[in-house]
């Protein structure tokens, strides 16, 4: 009789077995169209893989997020002034990164892809067509707008030049706020100079335009004065910022 090794038997019998199909929720049921016949709403995806298939009705449609491996959908309304609902998808991962949210309508006839954002609150929701997400920037919250365009079936997203951060920190080692954010005379111009040891308040932050580059952030100082910074300033010369973790 052969003693076989127990490893490879195990790996064996590990790389035969199929995807497992993850637990499928009960279909939910909405009317999405607003024809007052409510629509099955079903999920369809496998454990650990990054695809989804989103049904309603006889129509469907599959999204491959790259990242998300656990999803949940529901059902909100976006805009009460119309008769319209649309779907949430969350997607979810093992870091906060590979977290997701996908927006979707009905038209009575096909599935239409809104967009995603990274974050969604459906207590924030006011019903009047703007949602609202959160993304975590190292130590503030970049909050981003969106406004739901019905007739091209879209989530625009509302540019802002500025984004409010509203955190404190203390100097740790002095240096300088500027007149501006670029590189001129005038924008480079010392406003003020920051004192070991004061406490500022970092107000907002500048969007760079140039890619792979931090934003610039708006400051004041304990004598009420008003000039911007560097990300990279900001960071290695105060201390009290609220980082993760």
């Amino acid at each position: 009789m052969t003693d076989w090794p127990l490893a490879p038997l195990a790996a064996a019998a590990l790389l035969s077995t199929p995807a497992l199909a993850a637990p499928t929720p009960s279909p939910l049921s909405a009317d999405l169209d607003g024809d007052g016949k409510p629509e099955t709403i079903a999920l369809r995806w496998t454990a650990d893989n990054p695809r989804f298939t989103l049904q309603v009705g006889g129509a469907s449609l599959p999204v491959d997020t790259g990242t998300g491996t656990r999803f949940e959908v529901e059902v909100v309304d976006l805009d009460k002034g119309d008769k319209w609902k649309e779907l949430v998808v969350s997607a979810t991962g093992e870091v906060d990164s590979e977290h997701r949210v996908y927006f979707f309508g009905y038209d009575g006839k096909a599935l239409k892809r809104l967009g995603d954002i990274h974050t969604f609150d459906p207590e924030k929701l006011g019903g009047n067509g703007i949602v609202l997400s959160d993304t975590w920037e190292g130590f503030w919250t970049r909050r981003n707008k969106y406004v739901l365009d019905r007739k091209q079936w879209k989530l625009r997203e509302v540019p802002q030049e500025f984004y409010a951060v509203g955190v404190e920190a203390t100097v740790k080692q002095s240096f300088p706020l500027t007149f501006g954010r670029g590189a001129g005379a005038k924008e480079t111009t010392q406003v003020a100079l920051l004192a070991k040891d004061s406490r500022i308040q970092v107000l907002l932050a500048a969007p760079s335009l140039q890619k792979g580059k931090g934003p610039a952030f708006l400051i004041k100082s304990t004598t009420g004065l008003l000039g911007w910074t560097t990300q990279t300033e900001l960071e290695q010369k105060t201390e009290g910022l609220p980082f993760a973790g």
